[in-house]
């Protein structure tokens, strides 16, 4: 796989590391989703897309913010953002953009990714640079309440990144070159054990 430099003049210089991935629905089409996120006019990007075909295109570079995930609603943040959203000195939020690396997804209102779009998933997010943790990868729902339900895919992507099988009880060995690879979690009250990437 490779990553398909396309970049859009939409984005903020930034002061944060990133320490975590949100992810978003197009709701339209390539290539005109691309064309959009690159014209100035739009004052949208983000940091990667992924096409329905699994390309990968970087939009932003990552030490910047891309300009995504702008709007919080504050009284509708999930749980799982409210434990890793930033605060200002003020008591506002911090845009997500700043510290979550941003990813939209060719994918219309009613579709789901593409077995293409979760294998790109998986390969991007190891080339990031930086352990993925569970609870800081979050969908735009979880800071902006009207947005579309990505709950399923950001399930599915967290059990291809950290190995764990869609039958709990499949009895594959778990191989490691190391022992800082094993991660442990539990699920529907079942300790499951994976390989950390």
């Amino acid at each position: 796989m490779k990553i398909i430099q396309s970049p859009s003049p939409n984005f903020s210089i930034s002061k944060y590391t990133k320490i975590g991935i949100q992810i978003h629905k197009t709701l339209g089409l390539m290539p005109s989703t691309l064309e959009w996120m690159r014209n100035s006019r739009s004052w949208v990007s983000a940091h990667y897309l992924i096409t329905k075909k699994g390309e990968i295109h970087q939009l932003v570079q990552l030490k910047d913010r891309s300009w995504s995930a702008g709007r919080i609603t504050t009284r509708s943040l999930s749980d799982r953002a409210k434990k890793i959203m930033i605060k200002t000195i003020w008591g506002t939020y911090v845009k997500p953009g700043h510290y979550l690396v941003q990813v939209e997804y060719e994918c219309l209102l009613n579709e789901t990714f593409t077995e293409q779009q979760y294998e790109a998933s998986s390969w991007l997010y190891s080339q990031l640079g930086f352990d993925i943790e569970k609870d800081k990868f979050l969908t735009h729902q979880d800071t902006a309440i009207d947005k579309p339900d990505l709950e399923k895919e950001r399930k599915e992507i967290i059990r291809r990144l950290f190995y764990i099988p869609e039958d709990p009880c499949d009895s594959k060995p778990l191989v490691l070159d190391s022992w800082r690879q094993l991660g442990i979690t539990v699920e529907a009250g079942k300790i499951i054990l994976f390989k950390k990437l």
